[in-house]
């Protein structure tokens, strides 16, 4: 039986694009079981606006602001979840039409409990950068160890899973959907990839863009991701961003292949001056060693001419040197 989703979008005064971002996931080609908005203290008719969009599967929780980034309402999704996996799309990202169709690829083999989607980063010039690591991969899960290496929307979650292992923590200040994910696959997840590009990420932090031209910005990109002529395009442009992330990783690569070949080469004439380094240490030894058996050579004749002094015999050369004289005048 095909996988069952929920799309939870926490907000906070978001009203403009949150409303574009929930636009995305009920235009789903494989539709969501609902849509949950987490209203966090909402003060600009957020919850009025959603419901104006007259769709029953868009449940909207106007809840009281919670501290920081309102993690514990997150939770409140997961109590609600209908769906068996549950996605968090951030309220500025928008899903590309096929995001679920795409995960649900994975999701209906019964193999995983938490599936990826890759990607684009939309930066405020509408540059476009590829995003994200394989946590399959065993080299990208001991980065996650290290860094968030994928935004929170790109990640599909076993509800069931979810539950089990607590849900959000409020009490992580920042990136408390990393510790989830590493939670997640401490308790033994099963991950995967889907690398088809259905996710347009509008990164927040460090935006210096005022905020009539991020709901520009959304605004457009939402018509072109809805416009069945246009959506072709935006999937070119999607394609060319990974072919340029991928040959930056490659230059990446040979530069590290480089400088490796460098520090192998370096490795060995340390080694080399090692070498040499012993060797002379070997003919100081060496040395050392004759300098040692010079000392106690010298130490001995001292000794010796010590005991020829003390013993006198230069007196008795005194004495006997007349008469050798006067032995030699009578020849």
């Amino acid at each position: 039986m095909p996988a069952t989703f929920t799309i939870a979008l926490p907000t906070h005064d978001r009203r403009e694009t949150v409303v574009l971002a929930v636009r995305s996931a009920l235009a789903q080609t494989r539709p969501p079981e609902q849509v949950i908005v987490l209203c966090d203290g909402c003060t600009d008719a957020t919850a009025d606006a959603l419901r104006a969009l007259g769709d029953a599967r868009v449940e909207v929780l106007e809840l009281e602001k919670a501290p920081g980034y309102g993690y514990e309402h997150r939770n409140r999704s997961l109590e609600r979840a209908r769906g068996e996996a549950i996605v968090w799309l951030g309220d500025d990202d928008l899903l590309l039409p096929d995001h679920l169709e795409r995960l649900g690829e994975l999701w209906d083999s019964g193999r995983f409990d938490l599936v990826q989607s890759s990607g684009v980063v939309v930066h405020p010039d509408d540059a476009l950068e590829w995003f994200g690591t394989d946590w399959s991969v065993p080299a990208h899960r001991a980065e996650l160890e290290l860094r968030n290496t994928n935004p929170m929307a790109s990640v599909a979650l076993r509800v069931e899973l979810a539950r089990a292992i607590g849900g959000w923590d409020a009490r992580v200040e920042r990136a408390a959907d990393w510790d989830l994910w590493k939670r997640a696959f401490a308790a033994g997840a099963r991950g995967a990839l889907s690398l088809a590009p259905t996710h347009l990420h509008f990164r927040a932090t460090g935006r210096e863009q005022a905020w009539p031209l991020r709901v520009r910005q959304n605004t457009t990109w939402f018509e072109r991701i809805s416009d069945p002529a246009d959506l072709g395009v935006v999937r070119a442009e999607l394609a060319r961003a990974h072919g340029e992330w991928a040959a930056r990783a490659l230059a990446l690569e040979r530069r590290a292949g480089e400088l490796h070949r460098t520090v192998d080469a370096l490795h060995a004439e340390i080694a080399l001056r090692d070498e040499r380094v012993a060797a002379c240490d070997e003919r100081v030894v060496a040395l050392e060693r004759r300098a040692v058996a010079a000392e106690h050579e010298a130490a001995q004749l001292g000794e010796q001419l010590a005991r020829i002094a003390a013993g006198g015999w230069w007196r008795l050369r005194r004495r006997l040197l007349p008469l050798l004289r006067l032995a030699g005048r009578a020849r």
